[in-house]
C-alpha cells in the first residue's frame, strides 16, 4: 500500500460519522480495567501463577509427590543417622552388677549361681566378661588403655583373669561408661569391690538362679 492510496483511506474513514456508544462508555471501560487489575497476580504471585498451574496437570502432580516422597525418605535417613550419632555418650562412672561370660548369656540367658563353674571356665578361657546390673542392662568390660609400643599389640589390657574367681558374684566396675547405637561398655574398667553373699547391699540372692552349664557354650559343652 503507497502513501496517496493511505490518505486517501484516513479520509475516507473521517467524512464517516463516529459511532454511537452508550453514555458512561468510558466510565465502564475504566471500572473493568481497574477491576481486572485488582485481580492480578502482584511480585512474586505474578511468577508463581505459571508454574502453580502446571503443577495442577495430573502428570505434574504425580511427580510432585514423588519427589515428596524421596525427600521425606532422604530427611528421616539422614535424621536417624544423626540421632544415633548424638546418642552416644561417654561418662566416667561406676557400676555394679553380675559378672558374666557374654557369650552364654547371649546364647540363651545362661548366668547366675548355677552358672558359676561355666562361666568362670568361658571367662578364663578368653571370652568376653561382661557385668549385668539389676535392671538387667549388660556392658562389657573392657580393661585400662595399654601405651603404644613398638611392635603391634592389643590396646587394652584384659580382665578375664581378674574376673573370673568373681563369675555370677556381684562386684562394683568403674571406668569410662560408653553407650553408642546400642552397644554399652566399661572403658578402662577397674575392679573396684567384689561383694559375697553376707554383703547387705547387693547380693546373690538379688540375681537369679540362673542355669547350669550352657547348652551352647564352646568350653563347659
Amino acid at each position: 500500500m503507497n502513501d496517496s492510496r493511505l490518505d486517501d483511506d484516513l479520509k475516507d474513514l473521517a467524512k464517516r460519522p463516529m459511532p454511537e456508544v452508550p453514555a458512561h462508555f468510558d466510565a465502564a471501560v475504566w471500572s473493568k480495567i481497574r477491576s481486572r487489575e485488582a485481580h492480578a497476580p502482584t511480585g512474586w504471585q505474578y511468577w508463581l501463577q505459571p508454574f502453580l498451574s502446571a503443577l495442577a496437570t495430573p502428570r505434574w502432580a504425580a511427580a510432585a509427590l514423588a519427589l515428596t516422597l524421596v525427600a521425606g525418605w532422604a530427611l528421616g535417613r539422614l535424621t536417624s543417622h544423626s540421632s544415633g550419632s548424638l546418642a552416644g555418650t561417654r561418662m566416667a562412672g561406676a557400676v555394679t552388677g553380675e559378672v558374666i561370660d557374654v557369650a552364654c548369656y547371649f546364647a540363651d540367658g545362661a548366668r547366675g549361681p548355677g552358672h558359676a563353674a561355666c562361666a568362670r571356665r568361658c571367662i578364663e578361657s578368653g571370652l568376653p566378661v561382661g557385668l549385668r546390673t539389676k535392671d538387667g542392662k549388660v556392658y562389657v568390660l573392657i580393661g585400662e588403655q595399654i601405651p603404644p609400643g613398638a611392635q603391634p599389640g592389643p590396646k587394652h589390657q584384659s580382665l578375664n583373669a581378674q574376673l573370673a574367681p568373681y563369675a555370677a558374684r556381684a562386684v562394683t566396675v568403674s571406668g569410662t561408661l560408653v553407650s553408642k547405637e546400642g552397644v554399652n561398655v566399661i572403658e578402662n574398667a577397674r575392679l573396684v569391690t567384689a561383694y559375697s553373699d553376707a554383703d547387705e547391699g547387693i547380693n546373690r540372692r538379688k540375681l537369679s538362679v540362673g542355669t547350669l552349664a550352657s547348652a551352647n557354650c564352646p568350653i563347659c559343652s
